[in-house]
């Protein structure tokens, strides 16, 4: 037999339902360790140094910019390469060890560490930038330092060139 529940009857049970306690839930807790670790690092990069046109018998200058960036307080020293080109002789009177090559003809040029070329950056000490001369930092500071080295293609060595396309790849590494 079935016994009829009124509508009112199921309104107190749900009702009713709705007073009774959640079912507990636990927690727990606990700790997770965070760790990192920061090497020393660095980077270089260069932008080019572009001569453009180089008119015979006329000075032609360039500039690029080195950028190193170091973790903080990384000391680190910058070095260029003496060219893919370079002659070891020292060139017309000892000046010119880099030089652009355009097939087997060749053009000199010189990079300094100023911008009034009065220093050489020389090729045959193995290019090393004495850092302090560079920037007014010795040590990397997590941003990047740039520094402008500078750039000359001699007039008097460009007269008895062949025309055509010049070019050299200098390395920069960074040291630290």
């Amino acid at each position: 037999m079935r016994v009829p529940i009124s509508p009112s009857a199921v309104l107190l049970m749900l009702l009713g339902m709705g007073c009774m306690p959640a079912a507990q839930a636990f927690t727990s807790t606990g700790n997770m360790d965070v760790s990192a670790t920061i090497e020393t690092a660095c980077s270089v990069s260069a932008s080019p140094m572009a001569f453009g046109v180089v008119l015979p018998g006329v000075v032609k200058d360039a500039e690029a910019i080195v950028t190193a960036v170091c973790t903080s307080g990384t000391t680190y020293t910058l070095d260029l390469g003496d060219g893919l080109n370079h002659i070891t002789t020292g060139g017309t009177g000892g000046q010119y060890r880099r030089q652009m090559a355009s097939a087997a003809n060749r053009l000199p040029y010189i990079i300094y560490i100023d911008g009034t070329r009065a220093t050489q950056i020389d090729a045959s000490a193995a290019g090393t930038l004495a850092y302090n001369n560079l920037l007014t930092s010795t040590v990397g500071n997590g941003l990047d330092q740039p520094v402008t080295i500078y750039g000359r293609v001699v007039g008097a060595e460009s007269l008895a060139k062949v025309p055509g396309v010049y070019g050299d790849t200098v390395v920069v590494t960074i040291a630290f």
